[in-house]
């Protein structure tokens, strides 16, 4: 099936107003080819990212709030204001990273061996991502790669622009969501059907599992509200579940693959949904500092209505 058939969407409006000078040379790659990767992470992780939209204290509050309700109930509890700290100078290398398309081509694959396995009888192959770490630039870096596939993306990316430089980086996250070709990112509004189509005929989906939703989702000690998406189409067509981390080494980003989750071993899709939910509690216990403190209060620490 050609690229165009699975989505045919169009952009409503690309363009973006009211960008002030500051913002529009922040956003081209001129600026950021001015000063070398290494130095602009070490200032940014100092002093912050210039498109913050809070002051230093409030973002550091921000990540220690949601550090201590993620962690809550985890060995890891007593270092939430420690990891806030890391975490709010994480997300800042991160953003800087986001500017920077050209460093994509310096990634490396860490654990092709699983996407082999999870690929290994022809069955269709579903990727499931949190929002954690360089998710930005796995699309991209996956293509770098010789990798195939297509993704769930917001169907924001497809109505008209917001103003500013929030506008500018919708634009680019279509950019990398779109990386591997028109049609390959499948907005999420589309009917389910579309996306059960690509699993069906054995192609790869990527999909994140930790969208708001109202499957209850056993996590770190909670029952969270989550999209019980991602579960419902691995069993539904039999598919493996490839879990996938992206995480920032130096300047470049690793793309970290890990043992994929067979759904026909599963009792039903909330017996999977459980399971795929386990394995990112692990990740993030791992890697907090990879959480984004800006969507809060996050998904992760929502508790379905009457279980709070």
């Amino acid at each position: 099936m050609a690229n165009e058939e699975i989505s045919g969407r169009v952009p409503q409006d690309d363009h973006v107003r009211d960008v002030g000078l500051g913002t529009r040379l922040y956003t081209t790659p001129f600026v950021h080819r001015l000063l070398p990767a290494k130095l602009a992470l070490a200032l940014v992780s100092r002093f912050g990212s210039p498109e913050a939209r809070n002051g230093r204290r409030v973002e550091r509050q921000q990540a220690e709030h949601l550090m201590q309700d993620l962690l809550e109930y985890t060995p890891r509890a007593g270092e939430a204001r420690r990891l806030a700290r890391r975490n709010v100078a994480e997300v800042a290398r991160l953003r800087e990273l986001f500017w920077r398309p050209w460093l994509i081509k310096h990634s490396r694959i860490v654990g092709h061996e699983h996407w082999e396995a999870a690929h290994a009888d022809g069955r269709g192959c579903l990727i499931v991502v949190g929002h954690f770490g360089g998710l930005f630039g796995l699309t991209p870096a996956l293509k770098h790669h010789g990798y195939h596939l297509y993704s769930v993306t917001s169907a924001h990316y497809w109505e008209p622009m917001p103003a500013g430089f929030e506008g500018l980086w919708t634009l680019r996250l279509r950019d990398y969501a779109q990386a591997l070709g028109p049609g390959t990112a499948i907005p999420n509004d589309e009917p389910a059907e579309r996306f059960l189509e690509v699993l069906e005929r054995g192609d790869t989906l990527l999909i994140a599992f930790d969208l708001p939703g109202s499957a209850a989702t056993p996590f770190l000690g909670r029952s969270v509200a989550l999209t019980g998406a991602p579960a419902t189409l691995a069993f539904r067509t039999g598919a493996r579940v490839l879990p996938i981390l992206p995480l920032r080494d130096g300047s470049h980003v690793v793309v970290n693959m890990y043992e994929p989750l067979d759904a026909t071993h599963y009792r039903d899709a909330s017996a999977l949904r459980a399971a795929i939910a386990q394995v990112f509690e692990q990740l993030l216990v791992k890697h907090p500092d990879n959480v984004d403190y800006t969507w809060y209060p996050s998904p992760l620490v929502t508790e379905v209505p009457g279980e709070a």
